[in-house]
């Protein structure tokens, strides 16, 4: 039976819907000649309108699944709203700042289009085999690479400690892979970061109102992030049960930012940026993800 879905008003934040079969509707219609013609326009134009909505849906199952119109689902909009003010922000800052932070921050920017493209494909598809999913995850693990390698081939640099507050906390870019609690995720790795970002307010709070700033903007957007995944993605990210199947490479890879020439690093070990960051897209596979870690002896620790 088909229903129709009529949005009521409301000074409540979020739109209230109530369900009418097509049957009662037309009932609800013929009992309210008493109305004005005002009043009865109104109404016959909010359930045209409903029925549109209803068609354009085409049963996507949920509101967060894209429109078959092409327009972008509710969590991503949601999401593009988050960049386009506190990351805008903090890129707009890392641009006036420059030199490395400037670099490293191109990396977060592409890191966050890894991320928008691969909630617009969880919108259009239903959630995937783990192989697939990895292929679908490395975009973004990619830029958590960079960023990080980026920072440990210049620990001369005058922003140290901005790179570092990055390179600590970029993994908060692989929410996407984590269940049943990505919200927690990005605060722990948002809390890493902390002891840089603590150093730069120190640094230049007395100094240059613009990098105390670049902190808050960037701790905002994670700050935006969690209580967008609370919204959206409360145990995971929300995929289309009634979509396509998704494939691997569907997510492009961004451009990654060319990092300023430096001295080659070692080859990772699990102590290595890149050896660390590329574990995120393990991290809900269980136990099964220390077996593939090796033992590290003493005299190889970087943390004595």
């Amino acid at each position: 039976e088909h229903t129709v879905g009529v949005e009521l008003p409301s000074e409540r934040p979020l739109s209230v819907f109530v369900s009418f079969t097509f049957a009662e509707v037309s009932c609800l219609i013929k009992n309210i000649t008493a109305m004005s013609c005002e009043r009865m326009d109104s109404v016959i134009s909010r359930l045209e309108a409903a029925v549109t909505r209803l068609e354009n849906c085409g049963g996507n199952g949920g509101g967060g699944a894209a429109a078959a119109g092409g327009e972008p689902a509710a969590f991503v909009e949601a999401f593009d709203e988050i960049v386009s003010d506190k990351v805008a922000r903090f890129l707009a800052l890392s641009k006036e700042i420059g030199g490395d932070v400037a670099t490293q921050a191109a990396m977060i920017e592409a890191g966050y289009k890894a991320v928008r493209a691969f909630l617009v494909t969880a919108s259009q598809s239903k959630q995937p085999a783990a192989a697939v999913m990895q292929s679908l995850l490395k975009p973004i693990s990619d830029q958590i690479s960079s960023a990080q390698s980026f920072r440990e081939k210049n620990r001369g640099s005058p922003f140290f400690n901005h790179l570092s507050a990055i390179s600590e906390s970029v993994p908060a870019l692989g929410w996407v892979s984590i269940t049943p609690k990505p919200g927690p995720y990005v605060k722990e790795m948002s809390d890493a970061g902390q002891f840089y970002t603590n150093r730069v307010l120190k640094d230049y709070k007395e100094k240059d109102q613009k990098h105390v700033d670049w902190v808050k903007a960037y701790l905002g957007a994670m700050v935006d992030v969690i209580a967008y995944i609370k919204q959206h993605h409360t145990t995971g990210v929300s995929w289309n049960k009634q979509g396509v199947e998704a494939k691997a490479g569907a997510v492009a890879a961004a451009p990654a930012a060319a990092p300023a020439a430096s001295k080659p690093t070692p080859a990772a070990t699990s102590e290595d940026p890149k050896a660390r960051a590329g574990l995120f897209a393990s991290l809900n596979q269980g136990g099964g993800v220390t077996s593939g870690l090796k033992k590290v002896n003493k005299d190889q620790m970087t943390h004595k």
